[in-house]
């Protein structure tokens, strides 16, 4: 996946629109990247009892913006840009006041899978969001959008304004720690005894 954005842009008659102020056309653009939004915070903020508001947040701040989007990259882009601020600081708040506790809530299940796979599946996401929540939130940004949203590491970059090689840095770094955190997560599971990874 990594390498193949997964976000699709709307036409550029929608944006326009909407920078007019058309009513019908915010309600068109929401209706088109909602899915993208609300996937990219539940990958970068993880699992929140308020994750309607993060995205309410997300879109008044498109809605209250959209006049200085200049086009100058793609909307989703510009999009995301907004996504990642509104993690970024739902992040710190809840280091601050949660110590980053995770509460994990399931991602939509499939219609067609069966309870027993659906259970497992609910276990293995469970254990994926408690390991991303751990990894510090830059480790974490790049390995979401690279590994889970498949953004290129040149787009990764001129999306966190940073420069590319530190993106593979960054990249190598989450993947690692990911995998010892994860692999600590196997053993606790196996165990049911919890110790520093």
């Amino acid at each position: 996946m990594a390498g193949t954005n997964q976000w699709a842009d709307p036409p550029g008659r929608l944006i326009r629109s909407c920078k007019k102020g058309d009513q019908h056309a915010y309600h068109q653009l929401f209706k088109q990247t909602v899915d993208d939004v609300h996937r990219i915070l539940y990958r970068l903020a993880g699992p929140q009892r308020d994750m309607e508001d993060l995205v309410q947040q997300v879109y008044l701040a498109v809605f209250g913006s959209i006049a200085s989007f200049r086009g100058e990259s793609a909307f989703s882009t510009w999009l995301f840009g907004i996504c990642l601020r509104v993690a970024r600081k739902q992040s710190r708040t809840l280091f601050r006041r949660f110590r980053l506790q995770s509460r994990v809530l399931q991602e939509p299940r499939p219609s067609s899978e069966t309870p027993e796979n659906g259970a497992a599946r609910a276990q293995r996401a469970e254990k994926v969001h408690r390991v991303l929540l751990q990894l510090p939130f830059k480790l974490r940004t790049v390995l979401v959008l690279y590994e889970m949203e498949g953004f290129s590491g040149k787009e990764i970059a001129r999306q966190l304004d940073i420069p590319e090689a530190t993106v593979w840095t960054r990249l190598h770094h989450a993947r690692r720690a990911f995998k010892r955190s994860y692999k600590w997560e196997n053993q606790v599971t196996a165990t049911g005894k919890r110790a520093p990874p």
